[in-house]
């Protein structure tokens, strides 16, 4: 069995191209794509509870290579702090987000607090993705429905350009007072109501992500501000990564390019972790815009991803559909 660091920091950053920030900014979205009824400025987009999952990241050792990949729908949108409208109510299309990415676990230190270093050079491919769909409804437990589901309307689509960091802190097991021991386990990996996955444990832990992607297209119907020029539209994500899941079932199978509904099982083992290949969270996300100047001519809005892990506390409380 691989044994895990108590405290264990996974980190990951990647070198950052020159970009001036400036403060937040609303943008207009349009949540029926009409240009009437529905469309509202505002500066964030609150994503429900969904799923992560670290492909091939078990076990982690200096030179593993893994895709990180992400999907959620689509819960308020508001300014200022007030909720301007519910994805799917009172006319308004109902969407999700689904992105990945992949890492390079470029370091294992050891002691009390190892870290463990990432990095990978950002390429536009069919695994660097990030997607928003419109008409479309992802089921958190089967994972399917958050892409390219029959029905649904890719408005968005990009890549990623770097990662500012990424780690996950793994809680040891009680009474670890060395250096190496294994990981706190829970019983159980989903504590969503009923248990969907019997039998299967989980590691105990959160952790972060925060990276940035540029837009390679959008659709003016739903994003009309969002458009080419000059000065370049970033989104944040602050998203809480934790095992095990209390706010949302565990998914089954994600999409391995944001272009499949579905179709990669998350294939995690009996002990979510440990066992693996697959290492799976679960993943809340909140989304903010700023404005950043382009150092290069004829780009794209880029939109900025983070997947903050914040830890088991959560900024809502969820009821089960």
């Amino acid at each position: 069995m691989n044994k895990f660091f108590p405290r264990t920091l996974i980190a990951a950053a990647l070198a950052l191209p020159g970009l001036a920030y400036s403060q937040a900014v609303p943008i207009t979205f349009d949540m029926n794509g009409l240009g009437i009824g529905q469309s509202f400025t505002v500066d964030l987009l609150d994503w429900t509870p969904g799923n992560a999952l670290a492909v091939g990241a078990v076990p982690t050792a200096p030179g593993t290579s893994f895709q990180l990949l992400y999907q959620a729908n689509l819960g308020v949108v508001s300014l200022g702090g007030v909720s301007q409208a519910t994805a799917g109510l009172s006319g308004a299309q109902t969407f999700t987000a689904v992105a990945g990415f992949k890492e390079i676990v470029t370091s294992n230190t050891t002691g009390l607090n190892p870290v463990f270093g990432f990095n990978d050079v950002p390429v536009l491919s069919a695994t660097n993705f990030f997607y928003i769909y419109a008409n479309a409804v992802g089921s958190n437990l089967s994972g399917l429905g958050f892409a390219a589901a029959p029905g649904s309307v890719l408005v968005l689509s990009g890549h990623v350009i770097n990662v500012l960091s990424s780690n996950f802190t793994v809680t040891p097991a009680p009474g670890c007072t060395v250096a190496i021991c294994a990981p706190l386990i829970a019983p159980r990996l989903d504590n969503f109501g009923t248990d969907n996955y019997p039998g299967i444990s989980t590691t105990v832990g959160s952790g972060t992500t925060d990276l940035n992607a540029r837009i390679d297209s959008v659709n003016a119907a739903y994003f009309p501000t969002l458009l080419a020029g000059g000065n370049i539209a970033f989104s944040f994500f602050n998203n809480s990564q934790v095992t095990p899941f209390s706010q949302a079932d565990p998914s089954a199978a994600f999409s391995l390019t944001g272009l499949v509904n579905g179709g990669t099982p998350h294939a995690i083992g009996a002990v979510n972790g440990v066992s693996g290949p697959n290492f799976q969270f679960q993943a809340d996300a909140n989304q903010s815009f700023s404005v950043a100047q382009v150092p290069e001519p004829g780009s794209l809005a880029l939109v900025g991803l983070a997947l903050g892990v914040l830890g088991f506390a959560s900024r809502r409380t969820t009821k089960k559909a």
